[in-house]
């Protein structure tokens, strides 16, 4: 690995770190150059959250998508799957889904009622809006518990 691409996916652990999962816990980072993807893990122990996600970059090391998925120790809870809309705009994105996460009501009764019918694509729809999202169709997944993903 060329040293502009180590630091390039440096760069963007630092992003899932900080701006994505907002420093909380352990993360632990997996690449592999191959499939050019970085996956990563972590864990919360305050509020037992267990994040598991990837990114997946170009040659260059810019972030053209990413998806997590968030839970417990009983399962999965929620999945987002983002495509960008450029390879500067992982920063931006991560940090709007860092902030509706944590305090976009809306967000959070959009996920309540998809959690209970088990229907997502309100919320696919919701988080079409992130900060950073590619347009059109399949830019954006959500799905709730182990469900089928729903796209907008």
């Amino acid at each position: 690995m060329s040293k502009k691409l180590n630091k390039k996916i440096k760069k963007s652990n630092k992003i899932v770190e900080k701006d994505l999962l907002g420093n909380q816990g352990e993360v632990y980072f997996s690449p592999d150059l191959d499939e050019k993807t970085v996956y990563f893990e972590g864990f919360d122990s305050l509020t037992g959250t267990i994040v598991t996600g990837s990114y997946d970059f170009n040659k260059k090391g810019g972030v053209t998508s990413y998806g997590l998925s968030l839970g417990d120790s009983d399962g999965i809870a929620l999945t987002h799957l983002f495509t960008m809309e450029n390879n500067k705009s992982f920063k931006k994105s991560a940090k709007h889904f860092r902030e509706i996460l944590n305090e976009d009501t809306t967000y959070a009764g959009i996920l309540s009622n998809a959690m209970s019918t088990g229907d997502c694509q309100a919320l696919a729809n919701y988080m079409d809006g992130l900060s950073g999202v590619a347009d059109g169709i399949m830019s954006t997944g959500a799905s709730v518990g182990n469900g089928d993903l729903c796209y907008s």
